[in-house]
Formats: C-alpha cells, sequence, structure tokens
C-alpha cells in the first residue's frame, strides 16, 4: 500500500516516505518535497504579530535521504513587528542538508485607503496557457515515474503564443501525515518546479541539477493548482544555468522564482 503522505512525523523529528523519491537517485528526496516539508514548518514558527512569507531562499547542500529521520531546526535570526527572519536547518544527524532563510513581513490590510499605489502590471502568464483540462499529464508519459511523481499532478501545458511552455501543478497527498497543508507548504513545493522551465527535453547525457531556490512571495496562492512560466538559460563556457519563472493561480501571479543549474557530462 502507497504511503499517503510525503513524510510522516518520528518523535520530534520526520522520515520520508516513498512519495518523496526523487528521479536523479532513488534514495534521495525531490527538492518540491524537501522545501514542502520545510515551508510546512516554517509556519509553525510563531511571530509577534500576524505575518507571511515574502522571500525565501533555500540551498540545498547534500541529497536529501528517504527513509532516515531527519530534524527541522528553526532559529529566528532577527524578531520584529514589521519584519522576521526565520532560519531553518534540515539535518541528518549532525549533518545539514538542507538551509533556509525566510523573511516574513507583517499583514496589514490597506484595501481602503486610496493612495496605495496599484500594480505596474496586472498581467497573468496562465492566461495564455492550455487550461488545466486540456493540458497532457507528465506522469503518465515515464514508464517509472519516481515516487514523487505520483504525489503531484503535474501538466505540461503550450502557450497560445506558441513560445516555450509551461506547467500546470498539484500537490495531491499531505506533506505530512494526518495533518493539513499549509500556505508556505503548498508554496514551498512550488518553487523548486522554476527549475529547468520551459524546457523540453534536454539533448545530450547531462545532469542539470539546481543546488539553490530563491522566491519572492506577493500572497499566498489561492485554490490548489499552480501554473509555473518561465525561461531557462545556460552559459556552455562556465557549465551553468539559470531558470527565470512566474508562480500563478487563476487569481494572476503570487510569486517569482528563480534557480542555478550545475550542468555536469554523464559520461
Amino acid at each position: 500500500m502507497e504511503a499517503p503522505s510525503l513524510y510522516v512525523r518520528d518523535g520530534d523529528g520526520f522520515v520520508g516516505t516513498v512519495l518523496t523519491q526523487g528521479s536523479w537517485d532513488p534514495g534521495a528526496a525531490n527538492g518540491g518535497a524537501v522545501l514542502a516539508l520545510l515551508g510546512q514548518c516554517l509556519d509553525e514558527v510563531p511571530s509577534l504579530v500576524p505575518m507571511s512569507l515574502a522571500r525565501l531562499t533555500a540551498d540545498l547542500v547534500r541529497p536529501v535521504p528517504i527513509g532516515r529521520r531527519l530534524h527541522v531546526v528553526p532559529t529566528i535570526r532577527r524578531e520584529g513587528k514589521k519584519i522576521q527572519v526565520v532560519e531553518l536547518q534540515l539535518l541528518d544527524g549532525d549533518v545539514e542538508h538542507v538551509r533556509v532563510t525566510a523573511l516574513r513581513l507583517r499583514d496589514a490590510d490597506l484595501s481602503s485607503r486610496e493612495d496605495v499605489p496599484a500594480s505596474t502590471t496586472d498581467h497573468s502568464p496562465a492566461d495564455a496557457l492550455t487550461p488545466i483540462e486540456d493540458s497532457v499529464p507528465i506522469g503518465g508519459l515515464m514508464p517509472s515515474p519516481p515516487g514523487f511523481m505520483r504525489s503531484i499532478d503535474m501538466r505540461r501545458a503550450e502557450r497560445s503564443d506558441g513560445q516555450s511552455a509551461g506547467t500546470w501543478i498539484r500537490l495531491m497527498v499531505p506533506i505530512v501525515a494526518g495533518e493539513p497543508v499549509s500556505d508556505g507548504g503548498r508554496m514551498a513545493y512550488a518553487f523548486d518546479f522554476a527549475n529547468l522551465i520551459g524546457m523540453g527535453q534536454h539533448i545530450g547525457r547531462m545532469s542539470l541539477i539546481n543546488p539553490d531556490v530563491t522566491a519572492q512571495v506577493l500572497r499566498p496562492p489561492s485554490g490548489e493548482w499552480v501554473a509555473v512560466t518561465g525561461d531557462t538559460r545556460f552559459n556552455a563556457a562556465l557549465g551553468r544555468g539559470v531558470s527565470s519563472a512566474a508562480l500563478s493561480d487563476l487569481d494572476g501571479v503570487f510569486a517569482v522564482a528563480s534557480t542555478s543549474q550545475l550542468v555536469q557530462p554523464l559520461d
């Protein structure tokens, strides 16, 4: 029977299930699953006043093992009523595998004021994508999908202008068994999908692994579906790449995210 969640609690730790399994190493977790856990844990960190995530930066310095007891250690680096900075470490024993720095800003409803500046654009990239119901499920195209692909509904969506495609994604299981998915967890898992956005199948025997993710957040997403659109650029002379993406829901863009790629030949 397949595990019903990405992680299960084990005392004060967490153990990844088969649904965290990534595509590069069957014994290591997908970055989206790891960020989902850290985003969920971030929402458990108290603040002095109502606050929400404004920026998240993650350094994925080591593969995260599946089936081992992991600890998430939060540290408040800056406490205040307007700004809070939280650091979260994901540890296997005493070894750090992922470090997240999160900036939270105070929430204040200013919608009744007439002097608040308007956005410079209300363009929604998701409007140019093939609708969710007409997009192609990616997991079904893989002969033996890794565990994480069985935890999400991921669909390739063509753009109406004929340019690079985007992706619709939806998390289908709880992040932690028996617990509702928090706003931070739902956002953080989506950030990792900026990696290699806009690409089809890459050519050649290469590994393209992102060691980091950075996201700026305007608001929490509405609904379960997230559209990821953007572009990836490579510099062969340095063996690296950069992806930049907009994350949208049916109400428009709620965050922007970027990742770096380490490009390595496999032969």
